[in-house]
This record gives structure tokens, sequence and C-alpha cells, in this order.
């Protein structure tokens, strides 16, 4: 009995009818037929297709996400595997299965040029490295805090003068305002110097 597990694999861009055509031969060729579809985290439009395909024909599929090549070659012969790949040499995809199928004697066909065979010659592919993405440390500023006490002012007294008549109310006014400058100067050296203390800590 002759059994055959299609993997379709990258994402070249092609047409419905041509990935129908191509895997529908194939199909058409053996007694029993699997398709199974391998990718990162989201299936191309030609893998989208060829499992509606193998839906309205009844064929069991298989899907491998996170790249599962290790598992589907744990489930599945090898000597049944094939590589349909919609090959693009800019595609991390392609070079993946490539490798793989290098690695362990898969035959490979460029479903986006009429099955032609992928040529894997004796130079080992490598694997695509997948680019790691930095976590940036979050930093909290310190934020310092000044402690700024202050004193309540007393109430004014009974009989503060507020009416200027005569010299005598305008001086006790002049020695008013004197005092209050004097205060607001005093304080302000405190804060200035409260300020320079949590920043030199």
């Amino acid at each position: 009995m002759r059994r055959v597990t299609i993997a379709v694999i990258g994402n070249a861009k092609t047409t419905r009818a041509n990935v129908e055509a191509l895997i529908g031969d194939v199909v058409d060729s053996v007694d029993e037929a699997i398709i199974a579809t391998v990718y990162d985290e989201a299936q191309s439009d030609a893998q989208v297709w060829a499992e509606q395909y193998a839906q309205d024909k009844e064929i069991p599929v298989l899907q491998y996400k996170n790249n599962g090549f290790d598992e589907m070659l744990v489930e599945t012969k090898v000597s049944d595997l094939k590589f349909f790949m919609l090959w693009d040499d800019e595609d991390p995809q392609c070079q993946l299965a490539a490798s793989v199928a290098q690695a362990n004697n898969i035959l490979a066909y460029d479903l986006t040029d009429g099955l032609i065979m992928i040529p894997l010659n004796s130079e080992p592919i490598s694997r695509p490295v997948r680019a790691e993405i930095p976590v940036a440390e979050e930093v909290i500023p310190e934020v310092a805090v000044i402690e700024v006490v202050v004193e309540p002012i007393e109430e004014a007294a009974e009989g503060l003068v507020t009416d200027f008549e005569d010299d005598e109310d305008w001086e006790l006014s002049e020695l008013f305002m004197a005092f209050i400058d004097e205060a607001a100067k005093v304080f302000a050296r405190k804060i200035t110097a409260e300020v320079k203390k949590s920043l030199s800590e």
C-alpha cells in the first residue's frame, strides 16, 4: 500500500488552483494520503487552502504549530514523508524546512513551481536563529521626600492696629511688615537647606 504524508511548508505566494491541482495529482496516485502543515505562529494562505482541500476530500489533516518538525518526525514515518514547500529564498520557514529535509533525507518539492525537486546540496544547511527581543529593565526613579514643618501662626492679638490714622500707627505697621519679611526669609532658607540635604543623600 502506497502512503504519503504531504507536509505543506512556507510562505511564498501562489494560487489556490495551483495548490489544489498539484496536491490532488499526488493524492490520486497513492492509496492513502495525509496533509500536514508546519508553521510558526500563523499559517500561510497556501497552507489554509491545502487544509480546506483535504477537508473537502476527507483527507486526514495534521497541524504542527511552533515549527513542530521534531514532533512530526516522531509521529510520521520518514519514508512516507514529502515536503511540499512554498519556496522563497528570503523565508526562514523554507530555510528551516530545508535543513530538516537534508538532515533526515526527506524529498522536498517546490509547490510554487510545478513540484520540481528542490536540490539539497551536500553542504549542511543551518537552521535560522530566532532573534531574541531584549526585555528592557524597568527602572523606578527614586523620589526625594522633603519634610517641611510649618509652625502655625498664632492668631493676631486683639487690638491689632489695622487703620493707619496717625504716624504711630504707620510705624507699627512698618515694624509688623518687617517682621513678616524676616520670617519669610527664614522660612525660605529652611526649605532650601532641606532640599539640598535631601539631594545630597
